[in-house]
């Protein structure tokens, strides 16, 4: 039997005291809401509307306010208290050829690469929302079921309403979806003590979920907000979540007549795929992205393309030249760019999160006093980079020294992504000492850190960042990778991913590509765009490429960096070395649902585990 039970424990927990931060968000009861009076009127719904979204939303780098870490839930189980410091998780980032959590052995990342990732211990390690979702899609259908009550509240306001709750549930089961394949689609609201019985559902039926709740919600939702209304479900955001799921629909792990990895009964593999290929699902994920595409467009969202900022320069001192178009689109906030963005985060301002002295300063925390671990780039990754004329940059195995030269050549990304030898660091060590006996060279064992999301003017681990779950560069990306696997290279195709490419001085690609090699491109593209915006994870599993050597699996390579002669005609040599090798088990394609979950005898886990 393909089943699941949830205890009621999950749905009923859903805390109506509890409220976001931010705008809308920020509205507080003055007594506890109950299930009857969030009815009573229209303010009591926007009350637990504000909860519904604190709930429902997730953060790309893993806020542990988002969720206790627990195996199991149990009585007076609070989903947003904090947890002990040993259970952090990084970004993504650091679980993929993006990233390596260059320290700290408890860092969570760190068991995918090493390939020992359980369903005893997928809670701690990725996936610690697994409840919280089921307690904002029981929240979610409470909406659904009784908004009618709600007396002073227009046709109008009700339709605005469902359709950004059906956005919400949409988008937690993608978030599921990716995770797992099929899970039980819930629709009802289950009464207090009941065990609840629902089955698996197959990979099509969820996906056909996701794609119904937004087409009959997006059309009821507006496609921006007044600055009072800031993190509400957008149309715009609604339809891009809607070239996700097709995408992903689409794409090789799921689009197959036969997965990675069989369930143990065959019979059930539609679970976890279609059973099937079919190019047409390519088509209608490029569909999608036009679709969302064009609403952004038509509403005033759009790329960050100022022609002064194509070619930013930053000098060897650290000084800052023109700001870069890419660094304006992760750095600053509220801008056309950003489509919809995880706002929960304690005492954030303007659409932006305060993560306050977290284990997310991705750089060397080290030299600040503190034992959280930053994230450095592996030589893997950092070869993905183009030069600037569009041809790939050599990186000779004996190394060399002119390693200064090297960066300068690299894609204006590049620079714009990372704190390197001598680049921009922080605001308060503006020079990165990035070589042998340099103090930011500690942990280092890429030879690079990741800068991306990290203000310029952060003298701390305390900043505000931006955490966007959707924006339009995505959009250009997704459309020119399906429209390829569709129609093969075409203009349309080449002229998305040329207008990412041109915003940052970057050539556009050949127009003699073939579909494979247009492939491999784009798929390069995105992950230099995306890179740090919770993708790679995602991606290299949905490409089936994770176990390909030094994606998530085999050598993962960094910089050995040392300096010589005397300033200021300081010379930095490089050479290659591998610092880790790297584990990815085929089963790992998939996560594994919670232990607890598959020992209550119904849920059928998915294969290898």
């Amino acid at each position: 039997m393909k089943k699941i039970y949830l205890l009621f424990a999950i749905f009923a927990g859903c805390l109506l005291t509890s409220s976001c931060d931010k705008q809308f968000l920020d509205k507080a009861p003055g007594v506890d809401l109950t299930e009857d009076n969030a009815f009573v009127d229209k303010a009591s719904l926007e009350i637990f509307m504000a909860t519904i979204y604190k709930y429902a939303v997730h953060s790309n780098f893993r806020y542990r306010t988002q969720g206790e870490t627990v195996t199991t839930p149990a009585s007076g189980y609070t989903p947003f208290s904090g947890v002990n410091a040993t259970d952090c998780i990084h970004p993504s980032s650091s679980m993929s050829d993006e990233g390596d959590a260059s320290e700290a052995a408890f860092v969570s990342s760190n068991r995918w690469n090493e390939g020992v990732i359980l369903p005893n211990n997928i809670l701690n390690n990725e996936d610690f929302r697994y409840f919280i979702r089921w307690i904002a899609i029981r929240q979610i259908n409470l909406v659904l079921k009784r908004i009618d009550e709600v007396p002073d509240a227009d046709d109008t306001y009700k339709k605005q309403i469902i359709g950004e709750v059906r956005f919400l549930r949409a988008l937690n089961y993608m978030e599921m979806l990716k995770r797992y394949g099929g899970v039980p689609i819930v629709e009802q609201v289950f009464e207090a003590g009941v065990k609840v019985d629902v089955p698996r559902s197959s990979f099509a039926d969820c996906v056909n979920f996701i794609v119904k709740d937004i087409d009959e919600g997006y059309k009821d939702l507006p496609a921006t907000y007044s600055a009072s209304q800031t993190g509400r479900a957008t149309s715009v955001a609604a339809l891009s979540l809607k070239s996700e799921a097709l995408l992903y629909a689409a794409s090789p792990q799921f689009n197959t007549a036969t997965p990675v990895l069989s369930m143990g009964n065959a019979a059930n593999n539609n679970l976890i795929c279609y059973g099937n290929y079919d190019v047409n699902r390519w088509k209608l994920a490029a569909d999608a992205a036009k679709a969302a595409l064009d609403l952004a467009l038509a509403n005033g969202y759009g790329l960050i393309d100022e022609v002064a900022n194509r070619n930013p320069k930053e000098t060897d001192n650290g000084t800052q030249g023109a700001l870069g178009n890419y660094r304006v689109s992760w750095e600053t906030t509220n801008h056309k760019e950003l489509i919809f963005m995880y706002q929960g985060g304690a005492a954030g301002v303007g659409g932006i999160t305060n993560i306050g002295n977290a284990p997310l300063t991705f750089w060397n925390a080290s030299c600040y006093g503190s034992f959280w671990s930053g994230i450095s780039v592996p030589l893997n990754f950092i070869k993905k980079y183009e030069k600037m004329d569009g041809t790939p940059q050599t990186w000779d195995a004996a190394g060399g020294d002119d390693l200064i030269g090297k960066y300068t050549q690299l894609d204006p990304r590049f620079k714009q992504t990372m704190s390197y030898t001598n680049s921009y660091y922080t605001a308060r060590d503006p020079i990165a000492q990035i070589y042998s006996g340099g103090k930011d060279y500690v942990n280092c064992k890429g030879g690079v850190w990741l800068r991306k999301y990290i203000p310029r003017n952060a003298t701390s681990g305390n900043f505000v960042m931006n955490d966007v779950l959707f924006r339009v560069n995505e959009l250009y990306l997704n459309y020119a990778e399906a429209l390829n696997e569709a129609s093969g290279p075409v203009k349309a195709a080449h002229d998305a991913v040329n207008a990412i490419r041109t915003r940052s001085g970057m050539p556009d690609l050949p127009a003699s590509l073939t579909q494979e090699e247009f492939r491999q491109r784009v798929r390069n593209e995105i992950a230099i765009e995306m890179v740090n915006d919770d993708h790679r994870f995602w991606d290299v599993k949905r490409w089936l490429i994770a176990e390909q050597e030094g994606v998530m699996k085999g050598n993962f390579d960094g910089l050995q960096i040392t300096r010589s002669g005397t300033a200021p005609g300081y010379k930095y040599a490089w050479k290659p070395y591998t610092f880790e090798t790297r584990t990815f088990n085929q089963n790992m394609y998939l996560h594994p649902f919670p232990q607890n979950e598959v020992q209550k005898g119904n849920l059928v886990q998915n294969p290898g585990w």
